[in-house]
């Protein structure tokens, strides 16, 4: 019998084209609608109407340890020039307790838009993150 009960994030994989998958996070992209207010000069109330407007879809945010020699996100962003990028499709599964997808999303013709490291600090013994953020056009989201 299916739970009720909201499912924990910590347990997820992302497919894009690289090697190496593991990610310690991954931060999905909102999506959004404009709101387009309109009123007829002729209308006999005084209140706007409210059309929806297009769909705006926010980047999606990999980050992941620095392993060297590594250097796929990098390479990805050197792919872009000329007003042309390499677009992937990039999926993002949710996984249960036995590693099953539960929730799948599903982004679309994804490009690298910027890539950073986390700081280098000679007094902390943290990790080296890479933060990889995508640009995406489209998002659908499936339940499996």
């Amino acid at each position: 019998m299916a739970s009720n009960s909201p499912h924990p994030a910590f347990n997820f994989q992302v497919e894009a084209g690289f090697s190496r998958i593991g990610f310690a996070r991954v931060q999905l992209p909102a999506l959004e609608r404009d709101v387009i207010r309109y009123r007829d000069g002729a209308d006999r109330v005084e209140t706007v109407r409210l059309i929806p407007g297009l769909q705006r879809v926010g980047e999606c945010v990999l980050e992941r340890g620095v392993v060297p020699p590594d250097n796929e996100f990098f390479q990805w962003l050197n792919t872009i020039g000329g007003g042309k990028a390499e677009r992937r499709d990039v999926l993002v599964k949710l996984l249960d307790a036995s590693q099953a997808p539960i929730m799948t999303w599903k982004l679309r013709n994804a490009f690298p838009s910027a890539l950073q490291w986390s700081m280098l600090d000679a007094q902390t013994s943290a990790v080296l993150i890479e933060t990889l953020r995508l640009a995406v056009e489209s998002v659908n989201v499936e339940a499996s």
